[in-house]
């Protein structure tokens, strides 16, 4: 996500999945029997650390090596 849009934006959309993920979605689907989203701080906290080494990589790193298709936001 680093790579097609601003940083900031893709670590606001990534870092905010977590808590949507967790405390919005995972109660809705365990009514429908569908087990998704239960996860430790400790997993939600390192999903955001490698957010940010993935959007790090993605907006510094690849494009030295490539040029992104497009630009979104």
């Amino acid at each position: 996500m680093g790579w097609l849009m601003s940083p900031f934006v893709a670590l606001a959309i990534m870092v905010l999945w977590e808590p949507l993920e967790v405390l919005v979605l995972s109660p809705i689907l365990a009514r429908y029997g569908i087990i998704f989203g239960y996860e430790s701080i400790k997993n939600s906290l390192s999903d955001i650390f490698f957010d940010v080494v993935g959007v790090a990589v993605g907006a510094w790193l690849l494009p030295i090596i490539i040029a992104p298709p497009l630009h979104l936001f």
